[in-house]
């Protein structure tokens, strides 16, 4: 090659260096200015989290993720409960298969996208729907272990050959409790593993809650629905509220409050079969499961790089604290009340039954973790591992609010109901323990306290407090203490959590959904005057419930709590009443 073409040659390649340089500078920028999917992981604050601390990716977390097998032959599963390991979102993670395979074969849609929500990862997916997007799961530097559900049973659970993980996460459930689902139970117990499961989807499967996420030990968590745009088509970044059609409600067989939370459910998911498609699905518990799971992964990533954290988690009844931090933590959602209407909901039902203790915030979940470390006295978020005995039969934490008009305090407690060590792992009733708790109003100057809220249900590991405050009084006790009908004292562990902030639900427009069918449209509006009007007996005719699509069970909730309630829907109070033939009282 003689010097002018050679120096032409080197020209050439220096030019297409420049432009290939600048082609990927510029695909870079516009990966960056794209969407990141999944979108429902922005509506519970884990976009916020990733952004305010971008190190924290669950680096040195490991999450066990149980799968079920997708088809039995002769009562025998066929092993295909596996990750897509071939797809570009999962290549890259930490994800290693129990029984030793690679991912490449036996393959599940519904194991897969569990796996994309957890640890997915992808600068250039793509959806004909939303067009180019980088996907990002929740924690997607965590290591996976992933278990064939009959597998991990029968050597974790049956073989006690143990869990060596931080978080084992669940999207299967049953109906009914077995030795299996008790089996989980005492392994929370025994080790405080933090232990997820998604509750079931409603009536397109059963009415309850599922079981593990039934089980007094685990941390059960319902779905919200999508928002449904004006084409009709559900919405990916927008959420309304849970549905019974779409997610299990409580209480459970024995009565106790599930699910203890809820979350978004609807998604973009690596497909199973494929190395590049994504599709969408949801509204399902089962992906609701692993953004929780997740999130929990992340706030033990933190406790983990903080010693002062990682020896007050501890490991004794860790995840106790953990699951009182995530619902102490949670957004209550419009129409959030304790069990069912009536007087009975106060004190004896701690949570929702539709919505548990509200809606996943992973940003919240980090800050209280974070700031609630702090040992002071008198601090307004706080969190603890604590012991109760005969010795030391309640714990009182000293709360001080400079400005608690407008502001709500809530609180969770959290306990494991003690399970026999052999199968087939029955509870130990004797054992058992039952608290309350207590919050008690101070006047410094005269020393009186005055009890504004007490949780003692019977029946649950879990005591929840929502109590709005007012400005006469400044000084507050949180109070954990054994229930006044337990004789016998064990030795209990619990986790505690508190905080004080504003009403997550205020201006929620979800609140004009006053029918429960996720559109807010003339049929709430009608529903508003009627009981505004003072007329509930209207609901009585089932030609009624049935126009304004009602049941009958929210007819009764909104007819019971409606003084409480309406003061949400100031603009309907603005407008002109609706012709609904309506007559006042006097026949007029």
């Amino acid at each position: 090659m003689n010097s002018a073409n050679k120096e032409k040659s080197v020209w050439s390649l220096g030019l297409f260096l420049m432009l290939f340089v600048a082609w990927a500078c510029a695909a870079d920028e516009n990966v960056s200015e794209q969407a990141i999917q999944p979108e429902a992981l922005t509506f519970c604050q884990i976009r916020s989290l990733q952004e305010a601390e971008p190190n924290l990716t669950g680096q040195d977390v490991v999450v066990a993720a149980v799968c079920r097998s997708m088809t039995y032959r002769n009562g025998l599963p066929q092993d295909d409960y596996r990750f897509n390991m071939a797809h570009q979102s999962m290549k890259e993670s930490q994800t290693f298969f129990q029984d030793g395979s690679l991912g490449f074969y036996g393959l599940s849609d519904h194991a897969t996208a569990v796996g994309g929500i957890l640890v997915g990862f992808d600068p250039y997916g793509f959806h004909p729907q939303t067009g180019r997007f980088f996907y990002k799961g929740v924690c997607p530097n965590a290591t996976i272990e992933v278990y064939e559900f009959w597998r991990f049973v029968s050597l974790a659970i049956f073989g006690k050959m143990g869990v060596d993980a931080d978080v084992v996460t669940l999207s299967l459930g049953d109906l009914y409790e077995d030795w299996w689902s008790r089996g989980i139970n005492r392994l929370v117990e025994q080790t405080g593993i933090l232990v997820v499961a998604s509750a079931g989807n409603g009536q397109r499967v059963y009415d309850q809650v599922l079981y593990p996420a039934a089980g007094a030990n685990v941390l059960a968590v319902g779905v919200i629905d999508a928002e449904i745009a004006p084409d009709g088509t559900p919405m990916l970044g927008s959420f309304s509220l849970p549905r019974k059609q779409h997610t299990s409600a409580g209480p459970t067989g024995d009565r106790r409050c599930k699910p203890d939370l809820v979350a978004p459910g609807r998604a973009i998911v690596p497909v199973a079969f494929d190395t590049i498609e994504y599709e969408i699905a949801g509204d399902y518990s089962s992906l609701a499961a692993p953004i929780v799971s997740g999130t929990a992964a992340l706030l033990i990533e933190e406790a983990n790089r903080r010693d002062s954290i990682a020896q007050r988690l501890g490991t004794e009844a860790k995840n106790c604290v953990l699951k009182a931090i995530l619902m102490t933590s949670a957004r209550k959602l419009p129409w959030w009340h304790k069990g069912a209407a009536g007087s009975e909901d106060d004190t004896y039902s701690p949570l929702d039954y539709l919505q548990g203790a509200g809606l996943l915030d992973a940003m919240g979940a980090y800050r209280l973790l974070a700031e609630g470390n702090r040992p002071q006295a008198g601090l307004s978020v706080g969190w603890d591992n604590i012991q109760l005995s005969n010795r030391h039969p309640a714990a009182v934490y000293p709360i001080w609010i400079d400005q608690p008009q407008g502001q709500f305090l809530t609180a969770t407690i959290s306990w494991n109901r003690p399970y026999e060590d052999k199968y087939p792992f029955h509870a130990i009733e004797e054992q058992d323990s039952d608290l309350r708790l207590e919050l008690w109003a101070v006047d410094l100057q005269t020393s009186q306290r005055v009890l504004l809220d007490i949780s003692d249900s019977p029946v649950d590991t879990i005591e929840h407090l929502y109590v709005p405050l007012s400005g006469e009084y400044q000084s507050f006790e949180l109070i954990v203490a054994y229930s006044e009908s337990q004789s016998v004292r064990e030795p209990v562990r619990a986790g505690l959590a508190w905080s004080v902030g504003p009403d997550g639900s205020a201006d929620n427009p979800w609140w004009y959904d006053l029918n429960e069918d996720g559109r807010i449209d003339e049929t709430d509006k009608t529903l508003y005057f009627i009981l505004e009007e003072g007329r509930p007996e209207i609901l009585d005719q089932p030609s009624v419930l049935e126009v304004l699509n009602l049941s009958a069970e929210r007819s009764a909730l909104l007819t019971k709590q409606w003084d409480l309630w309406k003061t949400c829907l100031g603009l309907w109070q603005q407008v002109d009443k609706p012709n609904i033939g309506l007559t006042d009282k006097s026949g007029n």
